[in-house]
């Protein structure tokens, strides 16, 4: 966006811009960088050209709790420009990002010399805080809720232990008095199904808290998807669904058990996306660089709704389902972040959605907990 075209600017009489244009200073920033702390002095407002920012606001006890985000045609930094108070939030760049500074100064006496114009302005204030207000709402939403969830999981656990137990005691005992093959396979199967149940349980509870603790170990992308193919026997004998999987045989670092999450959930959101008509999901790996495998998985199914996609990614986001929480979606990002990779997606509805998944080869330095 040309500074010119911002709508700051399209508010202001054209014939009173030109100084005002020549007094802004324009800078690009790389996404983390650090455009002015909380509590520094307010020298200026600024304008987003392109790309967005996040403001963010310390906490006791915490590093800092993100409180909303703008985009580009929007501005921030108005009011301590008037109030002449410090800055009461934190800002840095979400993404690649270009800014205008207007410097407090020129600002003041525009103001003081042109009429009109503080009418723009004080629209742009108003609209400003109201979206900061509506991000801290729904900030402190989600983190209830989210400390409602990991109250609950912590909770199913403990009760769940000891039928766990049992279970699994049984199926052991079975193993050890039918020795046929088709027994040993279906006790197999119970104590998979048992430990997956528990591992499902603890990966919510840790989502919750908003970490994931991995268990690094060396797996074989190949054997993961056949592991994957026989805890969920059920759909690849499905005659409505058919799962095709192409995955060659190499090793990368990484949890096991969070990775057959990952894929749980992917192929459970493409099964509900085919709405009890046929559908076909295509599972493929391959080797994309020296450090990073890329996996796929696609489908013919709807598509993600229009209304979601820009925020598919975040908790208790959800559209048209009658069943779900709509945390499957951010615990899959959660976890391909935690390994260091990232997970992105293309959809077109009434033809399917392509989930594209990065990892690398190596954990090195990721074997204790990573926070998300």
């Amino acid at each position: 966006m040309e500074l010119s075209e911002h709508p700051f600017f399209k508010e202001i009489d054209p014939a009173h811009c030109g100084e005002l244009l020549s007094k802004t200073e324009v800078d690009s920033y790389p996404p983390e960088t650090l455009i002015f702390e909380e509590g520094s002095k307010s020298d200026g407002i600024y304008l987003i050209l392109d790309g967005a920012v996040a403001f963010s606001k310390r906490v006791p006890d915490e590093e800092a709790r993100s409180i909303s985000y703008s985009k580009a045609g929007l501005s921030f930094g108005e009011v301590g420009v008037f109030t002449g108070q410090p800055r009461a939030l934190r800002v840095e760049s979400q993404s690649n990002v270009t800014l205008a500074k207007i410097p407090s100064d020129a600002l003041i006496r525009f103001i003081k010399t042109t009429p009109g114009s503080i009418d723009s302005i004080l629209k742009s204030i108003v609209n400003h805080l109201h979206e900061t207000t509506r991000h801290y709402v729904e900030d402190m939403l989600k983190q209830e809720k989210m400390a409602m969830v990991g109250t609950m999981v912590n909770t199913i656990i403990h009760d769940f232990k000891n039928p766990f137990c049992l279970i699994s005691l049984g199926a052991q005992i079975l193993i050890q008095l039918h020795e046929d093959e088709q027994s040993q396979k279906l006790c197999n199967n119970i104590e998979d199904q048992v430990q997956r149940m528990v591992a499902m349980a603890q990966e919510l509870s840790d989502f919750s808290q908003g970490e994931h603790k991995l268990r690094i170990s060396n797996v074989n992308m190949k054997a993961l998807l056949e592991r994957f193919q026989e805890l969920n026997f059920p759909f690849f004998e499905s005659e409505r669904i058919t799962i095709e999987v192409d995955v060659p045989e190499f090793i990368i670092e990484a949890e096991e058990m969070k990775l057959l999450r990952v894929l749980q959930n992917l192929v459970g959101n493409a099964i509900d996306a085919f709405e009890d008509r046929p559908g076909t999901i295509r599972i493929t790996a391959e080797k994309e660089d020296e450090d990073t495998v890329a996996m796929k998985v696609t489908d013919n199914g709807n598509g993600i709704p229009e209304q979601i996609q820009e925020r598919f990614f975040e908790a208790f986001v959800t559209f048209g389902k009658s069943k779900g929480t709509g945390l499957g979606s951010a615990i899959v990002m959660s976890i391909i972040q935690a390994h260091g990779g990232s997970v992105t997606f293309e959809t077109e509805a009434g033809k399917g959605t392509t989930f594209f998944v990065r990892l690398p080869f190596k954990q090195s330095g990721r074997t204790e907990a990573v926070a998300v």
